[in-house]
């Protein structure tokens, strides 16, 4: 079995992919390479150095000094949607800022040496110009392509980012072993996980309305969900009522859709759209009287929900890692350190800058791991080792040893799980266990359990 809604339709990555279709075949990723090698096939515009940090061993590695280790990251800051994709440097500089506050580590600062906006569109210039400076590794990646993800595959540098992209995941003969997601990595896209059935159980719904680009990026989204349907809709009593993936992207006007989910009795929608899709959709179901829920993978934005909060009145959210809005005694460390550390720099939090921060947070823990004669190698071997890691409880345990390549049963189903009430969101679950773990085990009975 394998992953739905994490890895099937992130966030924004279908309005990104439908705009830049065209983009995309213009710029190609180039054939996959092997991500096998030590660092010294590694290309950069820097000589490696030789230094030691005060009392620590004397490192050899690209943009390693005496006092500090250099990184690079990259964001499509600038791009069509007006997402906050650049919050993404926000996130990764306050735990660095973090780090750096009590000493840094093995005698070093940590620096956020070069921040790339590739402007949705220039990724694969960016991760070159990066793999030629001199920096050790790339973070964060907050993007909506990564076509220059073979290029560091190629270089195996080690890469951590926001994993909305097909390229972060990887296969048997192509692990991918240097490229880090903050949940695990990008494996696969509509294959019918229990999610969506396990959501209308909770809920005591029963009829489900499903809309979709015509394009495959969200299409195929829509033919998972369709399957999960397929598979979990006996055991947890829901059924597809209605389901359209022949919409235009920006469509505005919705009307027909939305009587058709009226007259068959829709009481839950989900949809494979972005953000301005739903608020369209939701627009309608408001002005025809359809008075049901939506399950929002690409809703957990506080800014959105302030707005249009009245219109998802009852709808449900779900993020990678514990919400903001847990109850200041409830957070777990991760958690509660990421919000103080944005007070700290003035920044809002964002989703994008939780992902970066959980990104920066493998990418110590992996440092610490290798010891303090660190290189890239040793980097990458030291995170593949590590089975459960958790960002001091901001995700739920991966399992670095199989998670290029593989999931479980049961990690791969778990997520936080958040309703919108009174234009706010409001965790789902027992306090100070944010993640609803599903487990689609047995297709008749679907059973969760709140995990930390």
């Amino acid at each position: 079995m394998t992953v739905d809604h994490r890895s099937a339709w992130r966030r924004r990555l279908v309005a990104g992919a439908v705009v830049l279709s065209f983009v995309a075949a213009g710029c190609g990723n180039s054939t996959a390479k092997s991500d096998t090698g030590d660092d010294d096939s590694t290309t950069t515009a820097a000589a490696s150095k030789t230094t030691s940090g005060g009392d620590f061993p004397a490192v050899t590695a690209p943009g390693v000094t005496a006092t500090e280790i250099k990184v690079g990251g990259i964001a499509s800051a600038t791009n069509p949607l007006g997402a906050s994709y650049g919050s993404a440097f926000d996130g990764a500089q306050a735990y660095f800022d973090m780090v750096n506050a009590s000493g840094g580590i093995y005698g070093r600062k940590l620096v956020l040496a070069e921040t790339k906006d590739d402007n949705a569109v220039n990724n694969k210039e960016a991760a070159k110009a990066l793999i030629e400076s001199d920096i050790f590794a790339v973070l964060p990646v907050d993007t909506l392509l990564f076509t220059g993800a073979d290029d560091l595959v190629a270089a195996n540098v080690p890469t951590f980012g926001w994993t909305i992209n097909a390229e972060w995941g990887g296969t048997a003969d192509a692990p991918r072993s240097n490229l880090f997601g903050q949940s695990g990595s990008y494996l696969g896209i509509g294959n019918g996980a229990p999610s969506v059935p396990y959501l209308a159980q909770m809920l005591k719904k029963h009829k489900l309305g499903i809309l979709a680009y015509g394009v495959p990026q969200s299409a195929d989204c829509a033919t998972g969900i369709e399957k999960s349907v397929d598979k979990y809709g006996k055991g947890a009593d829901v059924e597809v009522a209605f389901s359209d993936k022949s919409l235009a992207y920006g469509e505005k006007n919705l009307s027909v859709q939305v009587g058709k989910m009226k007259d068959a009795g829709v009481d839950l929608v989900t949809t494979c759209m972005d953000t301005n899709g739903v608020v369209t959709l939701a627009t309608e179901m408001d002005k025809q009287g359809l008075d049901v829920p939506q399950y929002l993978p690409n809703g957990y934005d506080q800014t959105f929900v302030k707005q249009y909060g009245d219109l998802f009145e009852g709808s449900v959210v779900r993020t990678d890692f514990a919400p903001f809005e847990i109850d200041e005694k409830d957070r777990p460390k991760g958690l509660a350190e990421f919000l103080e550390w944005m007070d700290k720099s003035g920044k809002d939090p964002t989703e994008n800058a939780a992902t970066a921060w959980m990104n920066a947070a493998q990418f110590v823990d992996g440092l610490k791991a290798a010891g303090p004669d660190f290189d890239r190698q040793k980097l990458i071997d030291a995170i593949n080792a590590m089975t459960d890691w958790t960002g001091d409880g901001m995700t739920w345990g991966v399992d670095w040893t199989r998670r290029h390549t593989e999931v479980d049963p049961l990690d791969h189903l778990c997520a936080a799980l958040s309703k919108i009430e009174d234009s706010a969101f409001v965790p789902i679950g027992d306090p100070g266990k944010p993640f609803t773990c599903i487990d689609g085990s047995d297709p008749d009975k679907l059973t969760a359990t709140y995990s930390a």
